[in-house]
């Protein structure tokens, strides 16, 4: 290889071109070989953050459960590092706490201090169970698989368990849950009357069962011939065996058995639950994944399971999978995919009409490498990251980005050769001579990039890897650039030939039509224009100062809406019932079956009038409880039906119309995250907490677009109370000898639990469903005394009813009532709404109501602790962007002047927002910091070229002018490359790429607007400076002349 006088890397890999080859191929193939291993998944997945602690404890009140539970666990916790926060819910059925962690400690030490602290607690109550502590992990809904028919609940059960066992088996599937199953059990129902009538109780019953049903170890005898074990095995399992127990022997013989006096046969625990599909009894299975599982596997696996299941399916089931999450997953990544491919189209268009056609080829040719080289960084052996959502838009992302520096060297060499002829030595020098402005260009936008991973919150994890994949594009792109391209363009001939066809012909007087106009404008409209700029040059800041107040005045005047978090259309519809505890579940399950017929028949009204070929609701799944009740409808994909998700709810909510005892009825149609709003109330006092939080409800009633306001103290439980009486006490009953004989009776004796086949059951003696649903027959129930007697209820107790909270609060040891509301985004900012709320009721509230503390929970919360922490990233990215261009100018001021173009970038996203009318966002936050490293490079390219006319002794004002010039190809061509990538993501109109067009917005127009600023303000600062270092030059020049003349008179 000939000495050419040049060094380093750039040199070495241009003068070797197989050298430069060979790291393409080993780049294209490791990249594609890691492509073919790496996970897919809808969203990367955010690292657990919490512990929970559960206790089931039956005391039919939450009130006790708090006192007797949630107190002594919130003790035990006092003093733990590393809580941020305890939340906890104590209902009738025992506590549940929830401590999250402070940010950055480690949650595997939180887990280990918290069990520690509750395994020593020893003050719960007897019938309390163990505290359950968990440790929160990553686990996702993969594919639901829903097993439906009219058939008996054993057989559906039965089915669903083989499936179950089915899928378990497939290495692929680790984790089904199963929903809609009943607990079967052993029913033993003995009828009041016929009790009084034997003189007998249903205590009496129950300890005659405990005692015929057992299996007890007798011991082990040992002899010289061996041991045996002695064992008493009365343990039955059969219905006629249960009736076959002798309950009273006389003393003729006669015996009265249990079949004499109760109904024995196999049931199921009384829940209230009812679980439908598309109009049938149902159980569906969960499949489930975690952090490490692929979602693409799973979804083959069940498919493949299902296939070979559904030919032994019993007659009348049906198994239909639903909500694979593969197939949104698919869609959403094929979008990106089409929008990528369309990006790079686009640009590979703009390159061929700016720079010669081989020349676009080999910048072109760059974005496989560079991609590749991005996805082997992603390998699980490396940085272990997966193809989601937000990797993908990283890549759209850096689409345009990673072909500027591409560009820029080949436009550099481009010229050289042009210039001096085209020899290895004019490729290696038009590549040096940008290899400083385009690494730290490059540098400076990976930092702003990486900047995002400073943000807390979700959000900010979950952008983390959208910044990350486009890092690490950059990265590459570097490499593309400087090793890889000049390589190819040191051996194109300069002289390409006359066209041998018409389209060759086409194409090259197009490409030189495109370059007469860009010389044209440059020459002839920018040239004198900057003239006329530079010579007002501080009219032209007062003005640019001027349209960024105006613009950015946009926001608080609503010109420009602004939000949090957009509103994200599903492809679901969640219909929320709610009734009053005391309407029953057999109102709620009337009224879930109402709500899903009528969506039945609106499903079909739709597809008749719009004559469509596939159902707008062809799935729909009913989940009824005891006071509440989900239906949610599956939708067809959206480019299927000519109508939004949100124009369905309104029409089925319209038809729904009103239902009894409603406590809420909401329709969700959006991803539901965080509340719009939610104010959370502390006060010692349940009734300050109630009539503050009613206040509060009706506040925020009177705002437009708010609905779904609900509050958290519900005092719709009826409660019974008993009350012992003084001839009560005088028979020796106790307040709790009389609780245990009625909840006994009402709720049943637990005799004892068998194991029959797979399922564990209960044994249960209880009184008829019939004769244990009014007030009435708890007024006829019978008490046995400690002397064996037994009297009516109503003679030894009192019995009232009244109304309670079914359900307590708590935060950070304080009760709280928790107001939440919805927000039509459309309509209204939540941000705003909690802003005037707080300003016209919150403070009064605390004025009245001492003690009271309030405090934003929900989206508010989240865009507190999210903007905080974004501040000081982008702190961290204009620190470090200053540094990166400081270095390579050797100046503390002219970092300063090309930063300037960062909040005229901020001008052009906004405008980009209001051009498209949607809302800023924290989606656009994130493309602002993003976009604050990209809109530098231009304005380092010109500075960069401003130095070096500088270094030639050309006067400043000529040297600021050929310099934006000489740079007017390339700033254009990069800004336009880099806005094309983004303007099919920018115009898309389908519902699931709503997510990250704010973003895109920002990036792109901001990109534009700093490329005017850039060629148009940038000159006029530099010419500022130059004023200013004269008029300081002077200034120290008079104040030197004066000093010496005053010295010479002295000395004279």
């Amino acid at each position: 290889m000939n000495d050419l006088g040049h060094k380093g890397w750039v040199a070495w890999f241009a003068a070797n071109p197989v050298a430069a080859n060979l790291l393409m191929l080993l780049i294209l193939v490791a990249g594609v070989m890691s492509a073919l291993n790496l996970r897919v998944e809808a969203f990367p997945p955010v690292p657990p953050n919490s512990v929970s602690i559960s206790v089931s404890y039956d005391s039919g009140s939450a009130r006790s459960a708090e006192e007797g539970i949630t107190l002594k666990l919130e003790e035990a916790l006092q003093g733990i590092q590393g809580i941020k926060k305890i939340s906890s819910i104590s209902n009738t059925e025992g506590s549940s706490i929830t401590v999250e962690r402070s940010s950055g400690y480690d949650l595997d030490t939180l887990y280990r201090d918290i069990k520690n602290r509750i395994d020593g607690i020893s003050t719960l109550p007897a019938e309390a169970e163990r505290p359950v502590i968990t440790k929160a992990t990553y686990l996702e809904d993969a594919v639901s698989v829903h097993l439906a028919g009219d058939v008996p609940q054993d057989v559906l059960q039965e089915t669903a368990r083989q499936l179950r066992t089915l899928l378990l088996n497939n290495p692929a599937i680790e984790r089904v849950n199963t929903n809609g199953r009943e607990t079967p059990e052993i029913s033993i129902e003995v009828d009041e009357h016929r009790l009084q009538a034997l003189n007998l109780t249903i205590s009496d019953i129950a300890e005659k069962v405990a005692a015929s049903s057992l299996t007890v170890a007798g011991g082990e005898l040992f002899s010289r011939e061996g041991s045996m074990i002695v064992k008493a095995d009365q343990q039955l399992y059969r219905l006629r065996d249960f009736e076959a127990i002798v309950i009273r022997q006389t003393r003729d013989g006669q015996r009265l058995t249990l079949g004499d006096v109760a109904t024995v046969r196999d049931s199921y625990e009384p829940s209230g639950v009812l679980s439908r599909f598309n109009g049938e009894r149902a159980i569906w299975l969960d499949i489930k994944m975690y952090s490490s599982s692929n979602i693409m596997a799973i979804s083959e696996a069940v498919q493949k399971e299902i296939d070979s299941f559904s030919g032994s399916l019993p007659q009348g089931i049906t198994a239909k999978i639903w909500n694979d999450q593969s197939l949104y997953i698919g869609a959403r990544l094929n979008l990106l995919l089409k929008n990528s491919v369309m990006g790079i189209a686009l640009v590979m268009l703009l390159l061929a009409l700016f720079l010669d056609i081989r020349v676009a080829f080999w910048v072109g040719a760059g974005l496989p490498v560079i991609f590749a080289g991005a996805m082997l960084l992603m390998d699980a052996r490396l940085f272990n990251m997966t193809l989601n959502e937000m990797t993908t838009f990283g890549f759209i992302i850096a689409l345009g980005i990673v072909v500027d520096d591409a560009v820029v060297v080949g436009e550099s060499i481009y010229s050289e050769r042009q210039r001096y002829g085209a020899s290895l030595n004019s490729t290696i020098r038009g590549a040096q001579r940008v290899t400083t402005p385009t690494v730290f260009g490059v540098l400076t936008t990976i930092v702003a990039f990486l900047a995002l991973a400073l943000v807390e919150g979700e959000m900010g994890k979950i952008f983390s890897f959208f910044a990350y994949a486009a890092a690490f594009c950059l990265i590459f792109s570097l490499v593309e650039s400087k090793l890889i391209l000049p390589a190819h363009l040191a051996h194109l001939k300069m002289d390409s030939g006359a066209a041998r066809n018409p389209v060759s012909c086409g194409w090259q007087w197009l490409q030189t039509q495109v370059s007469r106009g860009l010389t044209y404008f440059t020459r002839n409209i920018y040239r004198p224009f900057v003239h006329q700029v530079l010579n007002f040059r501080y009219v032209a800041l007062m003005l640019a100062i001027s349209l960024f107040i105006i613009v950015g005045g946009m926001v608080p005047s609503g010109q420009i809406r602004a939000v949090f978090f957009p509103d994200i259309p599903s492809d679901f519809i969640e219909v929320q019932l709610e009734l009053d505890p005391q309407a029953g579940y057999g109102l709620v399950q009337k009224q879930a079956i109402e709500i899903e017929q009528t969506a039945a028949r609106l499903n079909q009204r739709l597809q008749d009038e719009y004559q469509l070929s596939q159902p707008p609701i062809p799935n729909l799944m009913t989940l009824s409880g005891d006071s509440s009740a989900s239906v949610i409808a599956g939708l067809s994909p959206r480019d299927q039906r000519p109508f939004g998700t949100q124009e369905i709810a309104d029409l089925w909510q319209q038809e729904v119309g009103a239902l009894e005892a409603v406590r809420k009825l909401k329709f969700v149609t959006t991803w539901e995250g965080a509340a719009d709003i939610s104010i959370e109330l502390a006060a010692e006092s349940p009734q300050t907490l109630q009539q503050a939080a009613t206040k509060v409800q009706e506040a925020l009633a009177l705002y437009s677009g708010v609905s779904g306001i609900e509050n958290s103290m519900k005092t719709g439980q009826a409660q019974i109370d008993l009350q012992l009486r003084p001839a009560g006490e005088a028979m020796g009953i106790t307040t709790a000898l009389l609780a245990r004989q009625i909840q006994q009776a009402y709720q049943g004796y637990e005799v004892q639990r068998i194991q029959r086949g797979r399922d564990e059951m209960k044994v249960k003696v209880h009184y008829p469903q019939d004769q244990r649903q009014q007030l009435d027959d708890l007024q006829r129930a019978r008490i046995r005394t400690p002397d064996g007697r037994t009297v009516a209820l109503s003679t030894v107790a009192d019995i009232s009813t009244r109304y309670v909270a079914d359900e307590i609060k708590r935060t950070d040891r304080s009760r709280v009532a928790v107001v939440t509301a919805n927000v039509n985004k459309a309509i209204a900012a939540p941000a705003e709404i909690i802003a005037s709320i707080d300003a016209q009721l919150l403070t009064q509230l605390q004025r009245d109501y001492p003690g009271l503390t309030i405090r934003f929970g929900g989206e508010a919360q989240e865009e507190a602790e999210t903007t905080n922490s974004l501040k000081g990233a982008f702190l961290v990215a204009l620190i470090a962007i200053y540094a990166l261009l400081a270095i390579p100018l050797k100046s503390y001021l002219q970092p300063l002047m090309i930063m300037s173009a960062i909040p005229f970038g901020v001008i052009g996203a906004l405008l980009g927002h209001w051009l498209h009318d949607i809302p800023l966002s924290l989606l656009s936050l994130f493309g602002i910091l993003a976009l604050s490293g990209v809109v530098v490079n231009d304005s380092l390219l010109l500075i960069s070229r401003y130095n070096e006319n500088r270094l030639q002794g050309k006067p400043t004002r000529l040297a600021m002018v050929e310099a934006g010039c000489s740079r007017m190809r390339a700033i254009v061509l990069t800004s336009i490359t880099t806005y094309a990538g983004l303007i099919p993501l920018i115009w898309e109109t389908a519902e699931n790429a709503q997510f990250l067009i704010p973003a895109a917005v920002a990036m792109g127009y901001g990109i534009l607007f700093a490329t005017l600023i850039t060629l148009i303000l940038i000159p006029a600062l530099v010419l500022i400076s130059e004023d200013l270092t004269i008029r300081q030059w002077r200034k120290k020049r008079r104040k030197h002349s004066t000093t010496s003349k005053t010295t010479m008179e002295t000395m004279s």
